[in-house]
């Protein structure tokens, strides 16, 4: 008999190129650098996204009842209003909010927007200083969407030190450890820093 040929392994799922959504914190405690470097995060997410054509929805956060929802896919909202696409993008990089860090809002918006079909396979990109918790309820909810539709939390951590709050968000955290060089006198601006 002719020798047989061994199958060949099944291929991995790709895990990348679905939509995105983002939660940026733009609270009290981002003002500054902390905050150009998030919204520079932002900036290179909505760039990945466009160049590869995947959805890109941002919620740009704050405190309590302090919420924005954009979808940066591209045209105009409804009426004409700058909502979507790069006046979307604009609209929300020259905003942030003033109080406190609430990120339970953004999460259920998140986690609502994933049941939806068009944001069905999207990853949660959240990008902050880490100075939040969440609920246990909260916690639960995330961890079903995570079972049940396969979200995959990524952080990115703009501060001096790992949090609780992100850690118990995300499944892997980028820390961005040297934020200080990229603000107002560089590395030389002492006294100041993203946590309270």
């Amino acid at each position: 008999a002719p020798p047989r040929q061994a199958p060949a392994p099944p291929q991995p799922q790709a895990l990348e190129r679905g939509p995105m959504i983002v939660c940026l914190d733009t609270s009290g405690s981002m003002r500054g650098a902390p905050e150009t470097i998030a919204k520079a995060v932002v900036l290179q997410a909505v760039r990945t996204a466009h160049a590869e054509r995947r959805g890109c929805l941002l919620i740009s956060f704050g405190g309590p009842d302090e919420l924005v929802e954009r979808d940066l896919a591209g045209g105009r909202a409804q009426g004409g209003e700058p909502g979507h696409g790069l006046a979307g993008l604009l609209d929300l990089l020259g905003q942030g909010f003033d109080g406190g860090t609430d990120l339970q809002a953004p999460l259920a918006l998140a986690i609502a927007r994933v049941h939806q079909a068009r944001w069905a396979s999207a990853d949660l990109l959240v990008v902050s200083d880490g100075e939040f918790g969440c609920t246990p309820a909260m916690l639960a909810e995330l961890d079903a969407a995570r079972a049940d539709l396969g979200l995959r939390v990524q952080g990115v951590l703009v501060g001096d030190r790992e949090t609780m709050g992100l850690m118990e968000v995300a499944d892997d955290i980028f820390w961005v450890r040297d934020w200080r060089r990229h603000g107002p006198g560089g590395a030389t601006r002492q006294g100041f820093s993203p946590v309270h």
